[in-house]
């Protein structure tokens, strides 16, 4: 349900504005409904309360229709995950529990009903999460229960618990997925993110190369192979895909904060700020995280050391304030080469050490963009943190996310390792 009181402060803010304008609209939107969707969608008032969308009961009883409708409601949850956005698709998901309620033996609408939960349970309200996961435990079991093998579902389960410390698991699942399915986009997607998450950015891109190009319009896909294209020195593969990734979905949040850093730290510090700038095609961002982006990169294009000392203050200052903030202020400080305060926030954001620890969880007020709600290692092994890497505590870091025991143990070497340098000595320093 969403009150009226969310959608007063969500579409007016602060402005005074009756009852009757809300009812007006809400009466205008059922009218839309009913002509491009026949009655499949409607919206239910909640007396004194406020309104809920949902898909209306199916009413034709022809064994057709409902197959049909089946059919419809997993593509469109398949399309919900290509386009990877950072927020519970409840419509989507309402879609298939009826979809699994009318054909309880279709295992492929059981497994994209995991799916779509596993990736609710990492972008809902705190008071939510608990319920998406058993609610993904439960559909997982259902599909698997009438296909041992039903991918969408086993992706799901290695998944579902943040890949943050387990990653040898999570990679051994995916892997004996692929085995069964080859080239699965789901479980590849899943194995691309979890080996740039180790340090194989090689290894990442060629199974993100192989995805684009079988499904080159699937939003999920395009924003990681422009980091992974930077994070190889391919700047001419970055601008091809970053060019069509911001053409195709100019608001995806994931999206276009890959294409402004990697403006900015590419020597186009000036399309990124005109990126930041133009309101009519950027993500509906909170305007204090917009302010700073636009702080960090104004202060690097000038140079001016009054500039940049202020926004590296303002970094560490951002980055306490959720992952999703101590990311960007990971990116920030790299940017400004402000190693020993990326170092502190590197502390404060894996380890919660420090005077500001950052928090777990994703907080109020904080951007929400695809892949920043859980702690994430990948963007230790971008450009980011390429002049830190022979610094000590760059060795220390990966020694107690334990990083270092897993390329040592599990026959698996990041790629900066594979380089001249001298990480070995200093992760033992």
């Amino acid at each position: 349900m969403v009150t009226r009181q969310e959608i007063f402060e969500i579409c007016w803010g602060t402005a005074v504005v009756g009852d009757d304008s809300l009812n007006r609209i809400v009466a205008a939107l059922r009218k839309a409904l009913q002509r491009v969707g026949g009655g499949s969608v409607r919206i239910d008032t909640v007396a004194g309360a406020g309104y809920i969308l949902r898909l209306a009961p199916g009413r034709s009883g022809k064994p057709a229709a409902r197959a049909s409708a089946v059919s419809a409601a997993t593509q469109a949850a398949v399309d919900s995950w290509r386009l990877g956005l950072p927020q519970p698709d409840h419509l989507r998901i309402e879609g298939l529990r009826q979809a699994c309620t009318s054909h309880p033996d279709n295992a492929m609408a059981w497994g994209m009903l995991a799916l779509l939960c596993r990736q609710a349970a990492e972008y809902a309200n705190d008071d939510e999460v608990s319920k998406f996961v058993a609610d993904c435990q439960k559909a997982a079991r259902h599909a698997l229960a009438v296909e041992p093998d039903q991918p969408e579902a086993l992706s799901a389960i290695a998944t579902l618990a943040p890949l943050f410390g387990r990653w040898r698991d999570a990679r051994e699942r995916l892997i004996s997925i692929i085995e069964a399915h080859p080239g699965h986009p789901v479980a590849s997607h899943d194995l691309a993110f979890m080996e740039m998450a180790v340090g194989r950015v090689r290894a990442a891109k060629k199974i993100i190369d192989g995805l684009i190009a079988v499904d080159p319009l699937a939003a999920c896909y395009c924003y990681k192979s422009m980091y992974q294209h930077w994070s190889v020195g391919d700047h001419v593969g970055l601008d091809h895909v970053g060019e069509r990734a911001v053409q195709l979905w100019p608001t995806h949040p994931a999206v276009w904060t890959a294409r402004i850093w990697t403006l900015a730290y590419t020597n186009r510090a000036q399309a990124a700020l005109a990126m930041i700038d133009e309101k009519r095609a950027r993500p509906a961002l909170p305007a204090a995280f917009l302010a700073y982006l636009r702080q960090v990169i104004t202060a690097f294009a000038s140079g001016e050391p009054e500039l940049v000392s202020n926004a590296i203050a303002r970094s560490r200052d951002h980055a306490a304030a959720g992952p999703a903030h101590a990311i960007s202020s990971l990116f920030g400080l790299g940017l400004l080469r402000a190693h020993c305060d990326a170092f502190d926030v590197a502390e404060a954001y894996y380890f919660h050490a420090g005077e500001r620890p950052v928090p777990a969880r994703h907080m109020p007020g904080e951007p929400s963009i695809t892949d920043q709600h859980r702690r994430v290692t990948q963007i230790l092994f971008t450009p980011v943190f390429a002049a830190m890497r022979t610094d000590p505590r760059f060795g220390k870091i990966c020694d107690r996310i334990g990083l270092t025991s897993l390329w040592s143990e599990g026959g698996l070497e990041a790629d900066f390792l594979l380089e001249p340098g001298d990480f070995h000595s200093s992760a033992s320093a």
